[in-house]
């Protein structure tokens, strides 16, 4: 069972904590971490999702994950980036891209601190529960896929200025 903290719409946690899958199924908010992974050439690593996964499965997307109750948002990130794909992080690894995105919908609503990390690495070892692979995309034909409503993708338009802020890097 994963244990996740409620949150409002201003990132504050509320006191309560539940299931994740109740979190979704009511539609509350909780955070979350995303973190680009950069390399020199301009190029974003992008994972597949598995299959079996709940929201967006077999699309690209970032390595991403719930803050466990308790857990800080740093460690969420160092520990989404080494489970999903075995890189290993330290807190001044982490560059803050964007410190709330809130996301309130009809469902899956989230509040996401989202960074950036420089990595050069060629090989990843993936977590085969969460992704079938990774792989390097440039930038600029993320951003094209992004305009051209890609829907091999898990980004959306709304994550467009976050790629032109990455291409500046």
């Amino acid at each position: 069972m994963e244990l996740l903290d409620i949150a409002d719409e201003y990132g504050n946690l509320t006191g309560d904590v539940m299931d994740r899958e109740k979190v979704h199924d009511l539609n509350l908010l909780h955070w979350e971490v995303a973190v680009f992974i950069i390399n020199d050439k301009k190029q974003v690593l992008l994972q597949k999702r598995a299959a079996t996964k709940r929201f967006n499965p077999n699309k690209w997307g970032l390595c991403a994950g719930h803050v466990d109750s308790g857990e800080s948002i740093d460690d969420t990130a160092l520990r989404e980036v080494e489970e999903e794909i075995g890189l290993k992080l330290s807190i001044e690894d982490l560059n803050v891209l964007e410190e709330m995105e809130v996301k309130k919908r009809e469902s899956n609503s989230h509040l996401t601190r989202i960074y950036y990390v420089v990595c050069n690495k060629e090989k990843f070892k993936v977590q085969t529960e969460e992704l079938s692979e990774v792989k390097w995309f440039n930038i600029d034909d993320v951003i094209y896929m992004i305009k051209n409503n890609d829907d091999t993708l898990t980004l959306k338009s709304d994550r467009l200025y976050l790629l032109e802020k990455l291409k500046n890097i």
